[in-house]
């Protein structure tokens, strides 16, 4: 028996030796960049050296969750079950690392690309974090009592940040730089950037493509103050409601997974369109009752406590249950249908492309007014000149996958004038994150981060 036991200790001792031996950190400058808009997170991961050569990318969003395989594909490879229901603006965020950790989760399998033989437990050490996140400066001072202590929201946001980046193996030491701002402060550093160059813009407009679309102009390198937009409802929002008065009212009040799949859908293909997308099917596996939480997200236990108390709890196990009640989500469920190119199996292609047709002609009728609004509120008062008397450009900054894009400038084509189309520039999704990553490794050395410095005691 005793030496069984000396046997079992010696083997457990190994064990531990092999895993702490296999176990790898990756270092080399490595900065996190991310974006939190009211609708999703999108992640890039880079070396300061390199910023225009991105390792890794994700998208978490409160509808489904992917991370790209290379610069231009993303797989949208089940829902977030987790994550539903936390959108990303500062203002209601008392759980915002839920869809922060089913990114961070994501961008791990990105990496693998990049870093083949990449384990969960290998640690991916970061020297830097940038998040540019919805409703900062509106909302950061606001307060919140945790374990019996007041903090501000920002204080909150940022000791939870910290701990689930160690949580999920990407540790970020005190002593370096994360730094939290607004979204709108990011997507103008992004506007402004060149893409192949390091110089930088100096005067443009730009609207950034989130939920709502907003129109900024830069002049002699300053964001100004007064903001173009269309009203508190706008882009994705009414998208949303046309969708769902229009298809997903006529569905039961209780619809389930089983129900959906015996309904009569031939009068209704754009539903048969949107029940044949893969985020549906994932969203048979929700159970009810469940709280809308990410397990293990590095809260303590009370104030994982507190948000048990707080946070929505299932009532559904299938996604259009969900989406007649969330006119946002609804809208962005339907961009996403629209930038599939391929018709999915176990559906016809004539019920496939006339629920695509439809969903293109609500987004002429709702998304597409929303931005004809902004774009001629930017130019109401003269279009400006740059210094080589060129008009200004105008830049079109989001997350509309390439599919999506196509759709909106054509439909665009028909109602804007000539001259604010031919100074749009659209990013494709490969730019999109190029320039978020090189935007937010030059923001934090604006903050005081230098790479540099951390080459000369590598350990730190």
């Amino acid at each position: 028996m005793k030496l069984r036991l000396t046997g079992s200790i010696v083997l457990l001792s190994l064990c531990l030796m092999s895993s702490l031996a296999f176990a790898v950190t990756y270092s080399d400058n490595l900065v996190l960049v991310v974006y939190e808009s009211n609708a999703e997170v999108n992640m890039v991961l880079v070396s300061a050296d390199h910023p225009e050569k991105v390792l890794a990318s994700s998208v978490a969003s409160p509808v489904h969750i992917s991370y790209s395989q290379s610069p231009d594909y993303e797989d949208y490879y089940a829902a977030s079950l987790a994550g539903m229901g936390h959108p990303g603006t500062l203002a209601f965020r008392d759980s915002e690392t839920i869809l922060f950790a089913a990114a961070l989760d994501n961008l791990r399998k990105s990496a693998r690309f990049h870093w083949p033989g990449l384990k969960y437990d290998d640690k991916i050490r970061l020297d830097a974090v940038f998040v540019g996140i919805s409703g900062f400066y509106e909302h950061k001072d606001k307060t919140l009592t945790v374990d019996g202590r007041t903090m501000t929201k920002e204080q909150y946001i940022d000791k939870n940040l910290r701990e689930v980046l160690k949580l999920r193996n990407f540790p970020i030491f005190q002593h370096k730089l994360l730094q939290l701002d607004s979204d709108a402060r990011l997507m103008g550093k992004v506007a402004k950037q060149k893409a192949g160059g390091k110089g930088e813009l100096r005067d443009l407009d730009f609207i950034q493509l989130t939920t709502y679309a907003v129109g900024y102009k830069i002049r002699d390198g300053i964001m100004q103050d007064d903001l173009v937009t269309y009203g508190s409802e706008g882009g994705s929002y009414q998208y949303g409601i046309s969708i769902q008065e229009n298809f997903l009212d006529q569905l039961p009040v209780t619809c389930t997974a089983s129900d959906f799949n015996i309904l009569d859908l031939e009068h209704v293909p754009v539903l048969k369109a949107m029940n044949a997308m893969p985020t549906v099917a994932a969203y048979e596996q929700a159970r009810k009752g469940d709280y809308l939480s990410y397990p293990e997200l590095g809260y303590s236990k009370t104030e994982q406590a507190r948000l048990n108390t707080t946070l929505p709890t299932r009532k559904f196990n299938h996604l259009f249950v969900r989406l007649k009640n969330k006119k946002n989500e609804a809208g962005y469920v339907g961009f996403w249908v629209l930038q599939q190119n391929t018709v999915p199996a176990g559906i016809a292609e004539e019920d496939w492309y006339y629920g695509q047709n439809t969903l293109t002609e609500c987004a002429r009728i709702t998304f597409i007014p929303v931005i004809k609004s902004v774009v001629e509120g930017l130019s109401e008062e003269g279009i400006d000149k740059d210094r080589e008397g060129n008009n200004v450009p105008l830049l079109m900054v989001g997350e509309l996958p390439v599919g999506q894009t196509v759709r909106v400038k054509d439909a665009l084509n028909e109602v804007l004038s000539e001259e604010d189309l031919k100074r749009m520039v659209w990013l494709n999704p490969s730019q999109y994150r190029e320039l978020l990553a090189i935007a937010g490794v030059k923001l934090l050395q604006g903050y005081g981060y230098a790479p540099e410095r951390n080459k000369l005691n590598p350990e730190l």
